[in-house]
């Protein structure tokens, strides 16, 4: 699947199984976290970030969802688009709340304020301007400025893994994820 030898679920050892491990039973070990096993520094310093926004007391998981979702999106990054879409559907969003997302309008399942969190990310992924209004009225609404800052560092994470994701993959792999 990659360009990089990396460690496949099932055949992982050492502080890579351990990692896998978190997710069997749950879900699929993410291709982008068997790319990082080419790295397995690299991968616990990404599962490290994973565990801290798990931890997250103010973002919640379908927030995150829908900021990797909108990353993914941003980046054109299918794998990932996909798999949130998967997680946010299994979080209760409807149909409707993910066209909305889709489209960049604000979704039911989120408060005002989560969505306008959620607009403001997008903005940023978008690279418009942002300026000082538009962090005071994210303030206003609750937010603090280090959750301004780990929601825009969730989502410019996941572009980042997209490229590396499209610079290792190989494109003819049979096992390529959808």
């Amino acid at each position: 699947m990659f360009l990089l030898e990396y460690q496949k679920p099932g055949q992982a050892a050492g502080d890579v199984a351990g990692i896998y491990g978190h997710f069997r039973g749950r879900t699929e070990v993410p291709a982008p976290l068997q790319l990082l096993s080419a790295s397995p520094e690299l991968l616990r310093l990404q599962f490290d970030q994973i565990g801290y926004f798990m931890r997250h007391e103010r973002l919640t998981f379908p927030v995150l969802a829908a900021i990797r979702f909108l990353a993914a999106r941003q980046a054109c990054f299918d794998h990932c688009r996909s798999l949130n879409r998967k997680w946010l559907t299994k979080a209760g969003l409807t149909g409707e709340d993910l066209e909305n997302l889709d489209a960049g309008a604000d979704a039911a399942a989120f408060s005002a304020e989560e969505n306008a969190l959620l607009r403001f990310v997008r903005k940023m992924l978008a690279r418009e301007v942002t300026d000082a209004r538009d962090i005071q009225d994210l303030r206003d609404l609750g937010w603090r400025d280090s959750d301004i800052l780990d929601a825009c560092a969730q989502g410019t994470a996941l572009v980042g893994m997209s490229i590396l994701f499209d610079a290792f993959t190989e494109r003819k792999s049979p096992d390529m994820p959808g």
